[in-house]
């Protein structure tokens, strides 16, 4: 109950982050903020209820910290609000549905990215909204988790 609750609270901030990260480039930095605190508020919950481990909910914000730190190193080419949303997947899925869901947002923006290079619609510095590639993920994993 708790992954399928999570998944589906993640699903509905991507897609609300979704929208300004295709027009604007940029996630609400309000919004955001808030979706960071509910979720911690969402995993200290599950863990002062006993119902994960706390090293089982910290595993969770390690891809979130990871590109937090990729954004840092790359001066902004992996942008932070990337980074920001998968502490939020992390914290509210669990460590493997955050894993799983991001590596179906990175196929998915993979195989978008060689169509488009290869209809010649992109060049090598053209920058692709990742944020509705992360919520695409997370409807997956959500799909599988209720069925």
């Amino acid at each position: 109950m708790w992954e399928q609750a999570g998944c589906l609270c993640t699903a509905v901030l991507l897609a609300y982050h979704s929208a300004f990260d295709i027009k604007r480039q940029r996630i609400p930095g309000r919004s955001l903020a808030a979706g960071v605190l509910v979720s911690c508020g969402w995993a200290m919950g599950k863990g002062l209820l006993g119902a994960y481990s706390w090293a089982i909910l910290g595993a969770g914000l390690l891809p979130g910290i990871a590109v937090l730190l990729l954004a840092r190193v790359t001066r902004e080419q992996v942008g932070q609000g990337d980074g920001w949303e998968l502490v939020i997947m992390g914290n509210g899925m669990g460590l493997s549905n955050c894993l799983l869901a991001l590596g179906t947002a990175l196929l998915g923006i993979f195989l978008v990215s060689v169509a488009l290079l290869m209809a010649g619609k992109a060049k090598r510095g053209t920058r692709i909204a990742f944020v509705p590639f992360l919520g695409m993920g997370t409807v997956t994993v959500l799909l599988r988790l209720l069925i």
